[in-house]
């Protein structure tokens, strides 16, 4: 049975996809969860006003966005976690 294996004859394309698309979720995962913890961040933390602080979130996953190549997936997320955001704290504000 030892003899039969060649070293690089294997297909491995299967195996590429499912690492491939691990990244992919890793990165589009790290880069929410750093944007939404910047935020949180820069209003409990440094004390910023709310709607500074979603601004500099949103040029910093922008930013992200664009260096790691994201797509369409992505950008409707940050969009929708400023839709929420802009909500939230306007809410906030509101009430008190």
């Amino acid at each position: 049975m030892a003899e039969e294996y060649t070293r690089g004859e294997m297909d491995i394309s299967e195996h590429k996809a499912s690492f491939d698309g691990f990244i992919s979720v890793s990165v589009y995962s790290t880069l929410v969860v750093t944007v939404t913890l910047l935020c949180v961040i820069l209003v409990f933390g440094a004390h910023f006003h709310w709607l500074t602080a979603m601004f500099v979130s949103a040029i910093v996953g922008g930013l992200g966005g664009v260096f790691l190549k994201q797509g369409a997936g992505y950008w409707a997320t940050l969009v929708v976690l400023a839709i929420i955001g802009f909500i939230t704290g306007g809410l906030v504000s509101l009430l008190g």
